[in-house]
């Protein structure tokens, strides 16, 4: 027979031959290339103070309805909570993960209790017998991180929990864009509701001057009969705005969490103010800002890990396992303890371990791949909202003057009309020019104001970089720091 040394040095000489065949697998380089600046947008000025900017991006809209909206909503609506209970759902799996890296073990203890009877066949009142006894046990396993299988679990596991956070704050993100949104929506159908009632009241005055010319032979009956048309119309247009900025008070207060509330406390100004500029800022600063490409960069390290972890586990494994007991009965105490070392080799789960190795492998080229369309998208989405939101500061300036010609126009004609020198068809077409150029401007306008949102949320603003935001009444919300010591 082999000396027991022998054996013991064959059998891990064996392993690590065994480990020595693990492949090497190396993931695909991400190809991020950006271009040094957006087309639409001037040469950068002031980079950190538009970056500081970006965080509280609504501030900029100089709007106090609109920063409480946003502060109330982030701190009550369903989404946000939603979303802070997955991050904290995210955090436990990330510290149960991190636990494989610390010895694991229980405490077992029990106590006896004995009270019998002895009968013999001579004393049929028979005697008692009884005693008590207790033990405990503890018997703790440890494996040893020799090859960084276990570290590799942790470095996953705290990856993982970084995309989760940066999905918490995409989440919020998206929750003070869609509010804003949503306000200055409604904000816009309050003035159709006032343009609409407006209408019908100017309406309702040439269909009865129309009636009384009618009455004295002064007014064709079929012109009467198209202003009359013309003042339900105006009625119907003003049921259609009321219901629709009634509908956008609702969504207000579902989005606050205040679903319960009545649509008259959603105070709503018909005003549109004109948006704020747009910081410039250089392409570059999406793989720092855009909290989706920051997930997507997470989650490739977490892919990384979880390849490195699949192709550790065709190496060796190494535990400690040790126990000890102490034990008592009839007034005695006795102990016993032990400690030893383990070894598995996976022999014969090689061929399911290296399925396995493929298949996370394949997985994360595919992270890779999601990682590059991350950055491909942050970038078409923020050139093209920029591009967007410069385009509508020129437009708005043109519909501007289009609706005060037209406005002008308009008023001319009537007051032309009340005297005798402007006949009815006259008037109404510019009327309805009016009406086109005003209701153009104020959807431009509304439009304008949420492409400019839709621009601070392309630049990834609307969170902090180093001073995560945090739910109001609960605990705040530290992004942790990619590193191998942390824990």
């Amino acid at each position: 027979m082999l000396n027991p040394v022998l054996r013991h040095c064959t059998l891990l000489f064996g392993g690590f031959a065994l480990a020595g065949c693990a492949p090497s697998v190396d993931l695909a380089r991400p190809q991020i290339a950006l271009p040094q600046r957006f087309e639409a947008a001037p040469p950068v000025a002031g980079a950190v103070t538009e970056d500081l900017a970006l965080d509280r991006w609504w501030d900029r809209f100089g709007d106090p309805q609109l920063a409480e909206l946003i502060a109330e909503a982030l701190g009550r609506s369903t989404d946000a909570r939603t979303a802070y209970f997955r991050l904290r759902e995210a955090r436990a799996v990330r510290d149960q993960s991190l636990s494989q890296r610390v010895p694991s073990g229980a405490i077992s203890g029990s106590v006896t209790a004995r009270d019998g009877t002895v009968i013999s066949g001579r004393d049929l009142l028979g005697s008692t017998a009884g005693g008590n006894s207790q033990s405990l046990g503890f018997s703790p396993n440890w494996e040893l991180d020799l090859f960084g299988r276990l570290a590799a679990i942790g470095q996953g596991a705290r990856a993982s929990y970084v995309a989760a956070a940066y999905d918490y704050h995409a989440a919020r993100m998206s929750i003070a864009a869609d509010l804003a949104t949503t306000l200055f929506d409604a904000r816009g159908l309050a003035i159709q509701r006032n343009d609409a009632d407006e209408t019908l009241r100017i309406a309702s005055e040439l269909a009865r001057a129309s009636a009384l010319g009618r009455d004295h032979g002064l007014v064709a009956a079929a012109d009467t009969a198209r202003l009359e048309g013309d003042v339900a119309s105006a009625q119907a247009e003003l049921t259609r705005s009321e219901t629709a900025l009634r509908n956008a008070k609702r969504s207000l207060l579902v989005l606050v969490g205040r679903a319960d509330a009545p649509t008259d406390t959603m105070l709503i100004e018909a005003r549109l103010d004109a948006p704020p500029m747009v910081p410039s800022l250089m392409p570059s600063i999406l793989l720092a800002r855009r909290p989706d490409v920051l997930a997507a960069q997470a989650r490739l390290v977490a892919a990384t890990s979880a390849v490195q972890v699949d192709r550790l586990s065709l190496f060796p494994r190494f535990t400690l396992q040790a126990s000890g007991s102490i034990s008592s009965a009839a007034g005695l105490v006795s102990g016993l303890w032990s400690l030893g070392a383990g070894l598995s080799l996976p022999v014969l789960d090689r061929t399911r371990l290296m399925a396995q190795l493929r298949a996370t492998e394949a997985q994360g080229q595919q992270a890779v791949i999601v990682y590059e369309a991350a950055v491909q998208d942050s970038f078409r989405d923020a050139d093209i909202a920029l591009a967007t939101a410069s385009a509508d500061r020129l437009r708005l300036v043109d519909l501007t003057r289009a609706e005060e010609r037209a406005r002008f126009a308009f008023d001319a004609g009537r007051k032309g009309y009340s005297i005798g020198l402007t006949d009815l068809t006259t008037l109404l077409q510019s009327e309805r020019t009016w009406r086109a150029a005003r209701t153009a401007l104020t959807s431009a306008r509304m439009l304008a104001l949420s492409n400019v949102v839709s621009a601070f949320r392309a630049l990834g603003g609307g969170w902090s970089v180093d001073d995560p935001a945090a739910t109001p009444g609960q605990p705040s919300v530290i992004l942790p720091v990619q590193s191998k010591d942390q824990s």
